[in-house]
């Protein structure tokens, strides 16, 4: 979204060198001028404001920078061009370091930035390769106590084998190693984070960070969310910026040297001395489901609301309800009061309609999974509890072994061939739990590589984790298990043979658990023709036609397609006829994608017919830069 109307509600206007309050908000508008930014728009990095850092963390007093990492960071691999900043990780000798990448920060610079609460953002296009480790963060300044009891905030951190997964996490508590730290993350199905720009931010204020991406809030955390709240020490300090992309380390992770070099992108940062509005909901949902989508952060008073969504539903309230169908789109609202218009957007995707594809074992006949280890008491018993959600005859009753933090069952498959349609969301894993004593707990579907992974070696041969939560509830449950993260990038997609399934990981809980009709759900085959978010104009074709009598009518087909060339039924198209006529025409395609317009008038001789279009509107986004026959063209 464009910078002038992201900021037209906001009000600029330094109050204690930081974030204005919620209160104040309402009362507060001017015009919407950054406290500080870098646009990159030169040919070299501006180190007023930037200081560059180099090696490999020894002379800072912490080598591997305190995580284990591998680069050594080096001046070269920081590039300003094309009005971003490009960060480089290269496989590259520098002394004992075998990479090498780029970091920059903002402290103690003649033009740099040290900010209590504000709103710090960046535009930022993530790296792919496995290993890399991406981060765009905050650290104090001057703190008077040592890491991490002064506070860490990171805005955005992400890897290359998970660019699906976008996280942000603060860092607090005792000294190392009793240090603490919390985190909230947001997915991207099922394209990745990584494909494209996105504008990453926190708003901080008194006893409250927010995470953000793009116009989406993900992440919310106070004093309140940390063991002690004591431990809540940000406000004491100053913080700066720091841009970095690491390799390998403790969350990067093993190298895939094959896929370097690689680059982490920043279009800008900005800081703004308070928040703008926002919108909170799913932007990943199930087909045919409902949610609920609300704007929060909003400054200004006496505000009116005009939604639109892909459903046609429309709201004059600070939400909107959507009953999605089988077709994402974009979500909008406009927002008008005291600080002026602005306008917040969300892109929601919908999962495909999934049914059963594989049965891995529903305890009743031989299914896909041969279990071959657990921990606890493993029986196949008759259903406890026949209900509407499980009603067969057989399932597994699982005593969880109190004894151990991590209890997993375990068991081989050959039907996981390819591992990306789960990432993606169009597969899913599905599983029915009965509780005696009803309880929230958390279960984990991990799928690994048994000719890697040991009991001591995570997380290698490990591939992906899906999570599912069951709810406090009598009888039966059935469970989705969606995408929790993406661990080891050294195991592909295709290396899957093992699924493990860890009831309550991290606890040690000895409950009793029922589990049956553990399952593989694919898209169904009758539904899942591609989902366009996108219509184009593919072809306009113009001729005459008789009209009787020895004259004619102009005459123009129009067709109108999606991304993935599907026609787009109902679109609303308008244009131009020319040539011998001077008209303007509008109709609706038809089941095809297409509509034909008839010019009103009928002329005689020798006569041409030229069409050209104006503009389709329809519940997708209209691409009118890759249409053809366009009147601007």
């Amino acid at each position: 979204m464009l910078m002038n109307q992201k900021r037209a509600m906001q009000a600029l206007v330094m109050v204690s060198g930081g974030l204005v309050s919620h209160a104040a908000m309402a009362a507060v508008c001017q015009n919407p001028t950054p406290v500080w930014q870098d646009e990159f728009n030169g040919t070299e990095l501006d180190t007023s404001k930037w200081e560059v850092m180099l090696g490999d963390g020894c002379s800072y007093g912490i080598c591997g920078w305190g995580n284990n990492e591998l680069q050594s960071y080096q001046a070269e691999n920081l590039t300003v061009a094309d009005g971003k900043l490009t960060i480089t990780a290269k496989k590259q000798r520098v002394k004992g370091s075998q990479y090498t990448s780029g970091r920059i920060r903002t402290a103690n610079m003649p033009n740099g930035g040290e900010w209590t609460h504000g709103r710090f953002e960046a535009s930022i296009k993530l790296p792919t390769g496995t290993g890399m480790w991406p981060a765009f963060w905050m650290l104090p300044t001057d703190p008077a106590e040592g890491w991490p009891m002064s506070g860490e905030i990171d805005i955005l951190e992400a890897t290359g084998q998970a660019d699906m997964i976008a996280f942000g996490t603060i860092h607090y508590g005792n000294a190392y190693p009793d240090n603490e730290w919390t985190s909230g993350r947001i997915i991207k199905q099922p394209d990745r984070w990584s494909d494209g720009f996105h504008e990453y931010a926190v708003e901080w204020e008194p006893n409250e960070i927010r995470w953000y991406v793009d116009d989406i809030l993900y992440s919310v955390k106070t004093p309140d969310d940390l063991s002690d709240p004591a431990f809540w020490t940000f406000e004491n300090y100053s913080y700066h910026f720091l841009l970095n992309m690491a390799v390998g380390g403790s969350i990067g992770g093993v190298v895939d040297d094959s896929q370097l070099p690689q680059t982490m992108e920043v279009d800008y940062v900005r800081v703004y001395d308070f928040g703008q509005p926002s919108l909170s909901g799913p932007h990943i949902v199930d087909a045919n489901s409902q949610s609920t989508y609300q704007i929060v952060d909003e400054a200004g008073t006496g505000s009116s609301y005009s939604w639109n969504s892909p459903t046609q539903q429309t709201s004059s309230t600070n939400s909107l309800t959507v009953d999605w169908a089988e077709q994402g789109g974009t979500v909008t609202a406009d927002i008008t009061n005291s600080c002026g218009t602005s306008t917040v957007a969300m892109d929601v995707h919908v999962l495909p309609v999934l049914t059963t594809d594989h049965v891995l074992d529903d305890f009743e006949t031989d299914g896909d999974l041969t279990i071959t280890s657990w921990e606890g008491q493993y029986n196949e018993v008759p259903n406890p509890v026949s209900d509407t959600v499980n009603s067969s005859p057989t399932a597994l009753e699982y005593v969880r072994s109190s004894a151990s933090l991590y209890d997993v069952i375990a068991g081989t498959t050959p039907v996981i061939t390819d591992a990306g349609p789960l990432i993606a969301g169009n597969e899913a894993f599905y599983m029915d739990v009965y509780m005696p004593v009803p309880s929230e707990q958390e279960i984990l579907i991990q799928l690994e590589d048994s000719s890697q992974a040991t009991p001591d070696n995570y997380p290698t041969g490990r591939h992906s984790k899906f999570i599912a939560h069951t709810e406090a509830v009598s009888g039966w449950q059935r469970l989705k298990f969606i995408l929790e993260d993406r661990v080891d990038g050294g195991t592909t997609d295709t290396d899957v043979d093992t699924v493990v399934i860890l009831i309550a990981p991290n606890s040690n809980n000895g409950d009793t658990y029922y589990l049956d009709n553990m399952a593989i759900y694919g898209a169904d085959s009758g539904t899942q023709e591609p989902a366009g978010t996108s219509a184009v104009v593919s072809d306009v074709v113009t001729t005459t036609v008789s009209a009787g009598k020895g004259v004619k009518s102009g005459q123009a087909t129009v067709t109108v397609v999606d991304n993935t060339g599907s026609p787009v039924e109902g679109a609303t198209v308008t244009g131009q006829f020319t040539g011998d006529w001077n008209e303007s025409a509008n109709g609706v395609t038809d089941a095809n994608g297409v509509v034909v317009f008839t010019t009103s008038t009928a002329l005689s001789g020798k006569v041409t017919a030229n069409f050209c279009v104006d503009g389709v509107q329809s519940s997708l986004t209209f691409d009118a830069a890759n249409s053809t026959g366009m009147c601007t063209q």
